[in-house]
């Protein structure tokens, strides 16, 4: 099952908007030195509608190949055609990932049905574990839960959901209840916001960016440790920098790449354009953030 802090990749560019291969593998390295087992790649903060179908797909060989099998990689589905998402999904299987994640096309609206149908035919590319992307909040794609139970039991390697609503709690407690299978595992998007409240509701775990991880690692320990003191204390520490990252998606992508900037991680923190660049008077904040989050935790 999938379970705790699985961060997606950020993918790494040069100032000309090269892809930077050795930043990838340096950022495979700092996961793993992070204690983390399982990444994906690509999403929303890996640029993925910036990339070319190639560039995904070798810098998936490439984290796998980074990772000598020290971390799992969940491959992302993100095509907005069937045929697309369909070959992604068996290239993922072939180069080694654990398991597959779908993103429902939604960049021209879709009835329900060929939403569905979709989904089925990425389902059926490859028997991975499989997370369904659950991103309402940004695509405006819903499912009734009659159609994931249904899918459910048709498939049974579907068998997580990562909530990206605004607010999560109540879809995951609605789902939860709707679902009521013990054996399937519910992940916290967009940055985790609202990750105290959903791991009290019997979410699993987080899926954010790459640029706080060990950050978010301590949140969600001390959560799962005293998740009415010493959590709660740790999250409202982080929530300031999560606050300042959500504002946009294209803000989270540059807080990441900034964060792994800083971090000696990425060679620089280009965004590739048309994005943003942050300016010296948000930078300031960010350090003032992780000066207030490290310096209650430093001996």
């Amino acid at each position: 099952m999938f379970t705790g802090v699985i961060p997606l990749l950020q993918t790494p560019f040069f100032e000309d908007g090269a892809l930077d291969w050795e930043s990838l593998d340096r950022e495979v390295e700092y996961l793993i030195a992070s204690g983390i087992t399982t990444a994906a790649y690509p999403g929303f903060v890996s640029e993925w509608w910036k990339l070319s179908d190639r560039e995904i797909l070798d810098s998936t060989a490439r984290i796998l190949r980074a990772a000598r099998g020290r971390l799992g990689l969940i491959g992302n589905v993100t095509p907005q055609s069937t045929y697309l998402a369909v070959l992604h999904a068996q290239e993922f299987a072939r180069l080694g990932c654990v398991g597959l994640m779908c993103l429902p096309p939604f960049v021209v609206p879709r009835s329900p049905h060929a939403v569905e149908r979709h989904w089925r035919a990425v389902l059926e590319a490859a028997p991975l574990p499989h997370v369904l992307q659950y991103s309402a909040s940004l695509t405006g794609v819903r499912f009734e839960t009659a159609q994931l139970r249904a899918l459910r039991a048709e498939y049974p390697h579907f068998c997580s959901i990562k909530v990206d609503f605004i607010p999560p709690g109540p879809v995951v407690s609605g789902l939860i209840e709707a679902l009521g299978d013990s054996r399937f595992t519910y992940l916290i998007g967009f940055a985790g916001l609202q990750l105290a409240d959903c791991l009290r509701r019997g979410a699993h775990g987080l899926m954010g960016g790459a640029g706080h991880v060990r950050e978010d690692l301590a949140v969600f320990e001390a959560i799962q440790r005293d998740p009415e003191h010493e959590g709660l204390a740790a999250f409202h520490r982080l929530l300031p920098l999560l606050n300042f990252e959500m504002q946009t998606i294209d803000q989270s992508i540059a807080t990441h790449k900034w964060l792994l900037h800083r971090a000696g991680v990425f060679t620089t923190p280009h965004v590739r354009e048309p994005g943003p660049h942050l300016d010296p008077t948000q930078t300031a904040e960010l350090e003032a953030h992780l000066l207030r989050i490290h310096s209650h935790t430093s001996p």
